[in-house]
């Protein structure tokens, strides 16, 4: 993985790890080598001892005494847990950013949700963050903005595995159109609601995404194709 400038290095050994999830490499359970991550983004090992650290508060992995770290259960129920929680979470907060909202933010919005419409992949994942950067900031507080940076690793990355498939970007673009609209005239229920049928739908395209890819067999609950 080639590193980025202006990105930690345990942000790029974070996403290293996070991506051989999504691809099968790493399975539930399975033991992560300091060495052989340090080695692979070519880093040293103290950033990726607080990578794993960080992975641990995110509920990703977890450390075990004088054995080392393990990736934890990773499986469609963990994926629809992780989405759920953070549909409640950046709703919560896009409710309070409709109730706070001023003729500055929305204009922010509005160029953020314009621009999507013809941007690249990457681009678009980045209007997506930023989009919910000012969300998250416009009248969050502390602990919810803590709250809320637990799935800085692993919502980016699988944001970019969402987008391999057009149908996926048409319903991501149509639920930020429909966020922004209910943010735009202050309706805060509009707007927490729009969050979280966003993240529901986007955890069940991960979930078809990742059983397309042979990393989870189907449970027969998703019925996203």
């Amino acid at each position: 993985m080639p590193k980025r400038y202006g990105i930690k290095d345990r942000d790029v050994a974070a996403a290293w790890v996070i991506e051989r999830v999504f691809d099968g490499t790493l399975r539930s359970g399975d033991r992560l080598d300091r060495q052989e991550i340090a080695d692979a983004v070519g880093i040293s090992r103290v950033p990726v001892q607080e990578m794993l650290a960080q992975l641990e508060r995110d509920g990703i992995v977890r450390t075990e005494y004088h054995r080392g770290a393990y990736l934890e259960r990773f499986d469609p129920e963990v994926i629809r847990e992780t989405y759920d929680l953070f549909g409640m979470v950046s709703g919560r907060a896009s409710e309070s950013a409709a109730r706070a909202m001023t003729r500055e933010l929305s204009d922010e919005l509005d160029d953020i949700v314009t621009r999507m419409r013809d941007s690249d992949d990457d681009e678009l994942n980045d209007l997506s963050w930023e989009f919910r950067r000012l969300v998250n900031t416009a009248a969050s507080g502390p602990r919810m903005r803590a709250m809320l940076s637990t799935f800085r690793t692993f919502m980016p990355t699988a944001f970019v595995l969402l987008l391999d498939r057009k149908r996926n970007r048409s319903r991501i673009l149509q639920h930020y159109r429909t966020e922004y609209a209910a943010l735009a005239r202050r309706d805060a229920a509009g707007a927490r609601r729009a969050a979280e049928v966003r993240s529901a739908e986007e955890g069940e395209m991960l979930i078809t995404e990742l059983v397309r890819r042979g990393v989870f067999e189907s449970d027969g609950r998703s019925e996203l194709a």
